[in-house]
């Protein structure tokens, strides 16, 4: 089943989704991406990469939304 890229629009079968903006990419739009744990992945866009704030706390490991879930 065929999906849309929410960031460039186009056909993809295959998705990431990214942990910062939470959009569904594909892997032209997928800037980078690594692994914190054996089962947590983190994924971030080219948009997000541009945003400092969000590119260090790529670089650090940590995402917002994981942050604001783990204080509630």
């Amino acid at each position: 089943m065929a999906m849309i890229c929410e960031r460039c629009k186009r056909e993809m079968f295959k998705y990431e989704t990214c942990d910062y903006c939470g959009r569904k990419i594909d892997n032209n739009c997928m800037k980078a991406s690594q692994k914190i744990s054996k089962t947590v992945r983190l994924v971030i866009c080219k948009d997000d990469w541009s945003k400092m704030p969000m590119r260090s706390a790529y670089k650090n490991k940590q995402v917002p939304a994981r942050q604001e879930a783990a204080k509630k």
